[in-house]
Order: C-alpha cells, then sequence, then structure tokens
C-alpha cells in the first residue's frame, strides 16, 4: 500500500494481485538424505536450488534460491514477485528432474559420497516429521491423552515419514521432540503411523560397483588433490572419485609405456 497526498485530499493505492491459473504454482522445499550403497558408505543427492515451484495448470516450473523465496510474501497464500523465467519439463535442472522423476537425474544431479554418516535427522512439515537414521533407533512414541496406554516404540532406520505425532512426545536415544499444541482450543487425535517410501536407485549398478572398490587411500589422494578436508566426515563428488579411480588403475600401464618409450629415445640418440 502506499499513500499519496496533498493540502486537499489522501488517496490510499493498494496493490492486490490478481491470481489466474497460470500465475499459480505449488511451491516445495527441496530435502536430499542419504542412502546406503555398503555399510560404511552413503550416497547423497547436492541439488542446485533449495525451493521448487511447479506451476499447477501446465508442466512448468521456477527454481528458488533462497534469495528468491526471501522476496515473497506469505499470508494465506504465499505471493512473489514474477520476474524469472519459467521453465519447461524439456529443461531440467537438478531438482526438477528429481520431482518429475526423470530418468537423468543421474547425470543432471552432483552426488557426494559419505564415509561413516551417522547424524541423524527430524525436520517437520505441519503434522508430518521427515526422519532419517543411519543406524537403527528405538523410536518412542507418547501421545497426550492417551496416558492409560504405553507408548509406542518402533526399531527405524534410513528414511521415512512420521505422520500424525505433531501432538506428542517423540524421542530416539539422540533426539528428542515436543508436542505443538498453541493457538487451538481443541484438537483432533490422529494415531501417529509410520510411513515409509519405496527406495530409488541413486547410482548406476555400474557406478556401485566402482564405489565398492574405493578405499581410505583413493579418498586421501583426493584429499591431498583438493586440500585436506577441515572436518572428520568426508564428502566427495562421485563423479570425480569414480575418475581417479579407474585413472589409479590405469597408472602403472601409463609408467610403463614412458619407459619403453624413454628406451626408444635412448637408442635414437647413441
Amino acid at each position: 500500500m502506499s499513500i499519496v497526498a496533498n493540502s486537499l485530499s489522501l488517496e490510499l493505492i493498494l496493490h492486490i494481485p490478481l491470481k489466474s491459473a497460470d500465475h499459480s504454482f505449488t511451491l516445495y522445499k527441496i530435502i536430499t538424505l542419504p542412502e546406503r550403497i555398503s555399510p560404511d558408505k552413503f550416497v547423497q543427492y547436492a541439488v542446485d536450488y533449495p525451493y521448487l515451484a511447479v506451476q499447477v495448470s501446465q508442466p512448468g516450473y521456477l527454481p528458488f534460491t533462497e534469495t528468491d523465496y526471501n522476496r515473497c510474501v506469505s499470508s494465506s497464500i504465499t505471493v512473489c514477485p514474477l520476474d524469472l523465467a519459467i521453465f519447461n519439463k524439456q529443461s531440467l535442472t537438478c531438482a526438477a528432474s528429481l520431482f518429475f522423476e526423470s530418468p537423468n537425474s543421474q547425470q543432471l544431479c552432483k552426488r557426494n559420497l559419505l564415509f561413516n554418516y551417522r547424524q541423524s535427522t527430524m525436520v517437520q512439515h505441519q503434522n508430518i516429521w521427515i526422519y532419517y537414521f543411519p543406524t537403527p533407533r528405538q523410536l518412542t512414541v507418547h501421545c497426550p491423552g492417551n496416558e492409560a496406554s504405553p507408548p509406542r516404540t518402533q526399531v527405524l532406520v534410513d528414511a521415512g515419514l512420521l505422520i500424525n505425532a505433531s501432538a506428542c512426545h517423540v524421542s530416539t536415544e539422540d533426539l528428542r521432540i515436543y508436542p505443538t499444541l498453541r493457538e487451538t482450543m481443541q484438537t483432533e487425535r490422529d494415531t501417529p503411523h509410520i510411513f515409509t517410501p519405496d527406495k530409488v536407485p541413486i547410482i548406476s549398478p555400474h557406478e556401485s560397483q566402482k564405489l565398492h572398490e574405493v578405499t581410505i587411500p583413493t579418498l586421501q589422494r583426493l584429499d591431498n588433490l583438493n586440500s585436506r578436508l577441515a572436518t572428520s566426515l568426508h564428502t566427495i563428488d562421485i563423479d570425480s572419485l569414480i575418475h581417479v579411480h579407474q585413472s589409479s588403475q590405469s597408472s602403472q600401464t601409463e609408467v610403463r609405456g614412458t619407459q619403453l618409450l624413454l628406451s626408444c629415445l635412448s637408442l635414437l640418440c647413441y
């Protein structure tokens, strides 16, 4: 709203956004979680944009950065300035390829290899908790109003969804979440339940075989090339890792070829 005034009048100018079918988007926040490929190795997507706005009327989308998202005004609906180009499904970014389940996601997305990943994750979205446990965790759920019933326990591992548990006490060995009951006079106690999605392959069978052959010395070679990582958790780009691993296997052949060439040159010189 803006105000224009003079000595005789005062005018209020309201800017009201008009909603049309081709200007309506559903905004998604992208959360990537690791996937185990061996007892001590995990692979995780590194997406190019943290948000994705998908057009409602047709298959178009807008990749959003944190800066783009901060320009939006949130209320009952979220209004964002439409000053970005709208992409179609024929021009996919990494985030869009994952959303539209493109078979080219492995080529479009950077993937990181994690060694000995041990960090648990729980992220809330409305009445859903997104969880990830790299090792088995016993989850205990106790909801208010059910004091007569014993707490529910279940052992979970990898990624999944905990649904209708926002009003409950939830705890594991290393995490604890408290119920959220604010700004409401009453609540419906839906039974919490757990959903485990089907796994989508993050690497190809060929890459899986190569990554299983990767050893700590190979990792140390990359550390020396890229300067030693500051933390003990090693994060390596998979494509670079496979390339270095293949190069190391052929290095002895290249050395023998160089020695043979030098021998031939020495014969010519003498």
